[in-house]
């Protein structure tokens, strides 16, 4: 695995993505907190209290040496105001040279390429400052929008996994999607 960390913050056209801060708790939480929001995720809708212990463990994990787990916000930049987040976690094997990307966003701004645009930041950054070969997702497969935005970064769906997490109570089918870097543009 490259030694190399994410230079942040990441900008875009309208958005900045950088690591979260401690100020962030009730932005985050505005979407953390919301069931629309988790309808599709393996986590919430978080307590307030959830949403501080996540930060907090967000924060802590920018301080690992190495740096596998980058939890970042999702900034608009006109306004300063943190509107989601996205993750990219590296794999910790010295044999594999991947990551998964993750993201959420507060409901105001769904179906604003909000997150396609953030993701395609995160994920060039990925395999330019990281050296990552490949990148790759998952979703719940009734998520049609988390689809939108996977295909949109030019991910191929590899595989649908059927009753593959426990959420809920209820078992899920989840979609793989990836792209390597010598496919993404």
């Amino acid at each position: 695995m490259s030694e190399r960390a994410l230079h942040l913050p990441l900008f875009s056209e309208r958005l900045q993505v950088r690591d979260l801060v401690p100020g962030d708790v009730h932005s985050m939480h505005a979407y953390a907190s919301n069931p629309d929001v988790a309808r599709y995720l393996f986590w919430g809708p978080n307590t307030y209290e959830e949403t501080q212990g996540s930060l907090n463990s967000f924060i802590a994990a920018q301080n690992d040496e190495p740096r596998l787990i980058y939890e970042m916000g999702i900034v608009l930049a006109a306004s300063d105001q943190l509107v989601g987040a996205l993750c990219l976690y590296l794999g910790n094997c010295e044999m594999r040279n991947d990551a998964e990307v993750g993201f959420v966003l507060h409901p105001d701004y769904w179906g604003r390429g909000v997150v396609s645009e953030a993701a395609a930041v995160l994920v060039r950054a990925g395999f330019d400052q990281l050296g990552l070969h490949r990148i790759w997702a998952t979703c719940d497969t009734r998520n049609v929008a988390s689809v939108r935005v996977l295909e949109k970064l030019g991910m191929r769906r590899e595989a649908t996994l059927k009753e593959s997490r426990r959420v809920n109570g209820e078992w899920i089918n989840e979609h793989c999607y990836a792209v390597l870097a010598s496919e993404f543009s």
